[in-house]
């Protein structure tokens, strides 16, 4: 590709913010790289794992690249692309597809290099167990030493869709052909929402009640993340630094009351980003999300969300 890929990955490390430990993680904004997808539901679906969520990082899933592992992944909904650390490249014999790099942008806009790179295996929870999509990823340098990788779902089992149980720490592949997310049969207390994209993008975008698309973000430990309206156009912020070498930071103002189609999100905690461009998307990150379990349906467009307790289905 002689025309550089554009990410916005979000923060990956621990900042003080006002007194206190928080991790101010966004998403990947990009056009992702096309990749080729060798894989049919007629194959077999990956069996559900468990993951734990480790603050600072996330979700984190056991991982195997190419046969060689374990490695730590962040599942990160708001990702847009498979992105592997340098080291776990070298390790796993992951070649480079060429020479050309590809642009990794931070929130901020600071930029770092990535190549693009082509996966034989990728497996998750044990070194069998399979994921389907088989294709592009980035190899970058900035990650944390202490995490090998990013894994968005919807690219790397496409084309299968995918439940992330946060308060059950379980991560479960489904066909969307035969177990499909239905508009009439929302979960008790929660709903059926029309998954959203961008125009050269799969991210899981949902409308809210007053009118903001938001990205759901299992790669974000904020809750609901706006941009901060009173921060300085050119102000440097120094809270955390993102995959680019730029640096936001945030700050819990309030609670909010937000709706997603008929489900009712009561105190969320929002919190207010300064430093980040000014096409940052609004966020509900894991602090909104943790009492959910969400399936993602990439075959009809439907994201299903329901408190734990009393959904019911895959």
């Amino acid at each position: 590709m002689n025309r550089a890929t554009r990410f916005l990955l979000g923060m990956l490390l621990v900042a003080s913010i006002g007194g206190r430990a928080a991790s101010s993680q966004a998403a990947l904004s990009q056009q992702p790289p096309q990749s080729k997808v060798k894989s049919t539901t007629s194959n077999p679906i990956p069996h559900p794992v468990s993951f734990r969520e480790v603050a600072g990082r996330g979700l984190l899933v056991r991982t195997w690249v190419n046969g060689i592992g374990p490695f730590n992944f962040a599942i990160d909904t708001g990702a847009g692309a498979t992105l592997i650390s340098s080291r776990v490249a070298a390790e796993s014999r992951v070649a480079r597809a060429n020479d050309r790099p590809a642009s990794i942008s931070g929130l901020t806009g600071a930029r770092t290099t990535a190549y693009h790179a082509s996966l034989e295996r990728l497996a998750i929870g044990d070194i069998e167990n399979y994921l389907p999509a088989k294709g592009e990823v980035l190899i970058t340098s900035g990650l944390p030493a202490d995490l090998d990788g990013v894994l968005d779902p919807t690219e790397a089992l496409a084309p299968l869709g995918y439940t992330i149980d946060i308060p059950g720490r379980e991560f479960i592949a489904f066909d969307p052909r035969s177990e499909a997310v239905e508009v009439n049969r929302p979960p008790l207390e929660g709903a059926v929402v029309t998954w959203l994209r961008e125009a050269h993008g799969r991210r899981p975008f949902v409308m809210l009640d007053n009118g903001d698309r938001a990205l759901i973000d299992t790669g974000s430990s904020l809750g609901l993340a706006i941009r901060d309206p009173n921060a300085a156009p050119r102000a440097v912020a120094t809270g955390a630094r993102d995959i680019g070498g730029g640096r936001i930071s945030t700050r819990r103002v309030s609670t909010s009351t937000i709706a997603i189609g008929s489900l009712t999100l009561r105190r969320i905690p929002t919190d207010l980003v300064s430093g980040a461009e000014a096409d940052a998307p609004v966020l509900l990150g894991l602090t909104a999300l943790r009492p959910f379990r969400m399936r993602f349906d990439p075959l009809h467009r439907l994201i299903e969300i329901g408190p734990v307790a009393v959904s019911r289905g895959n």
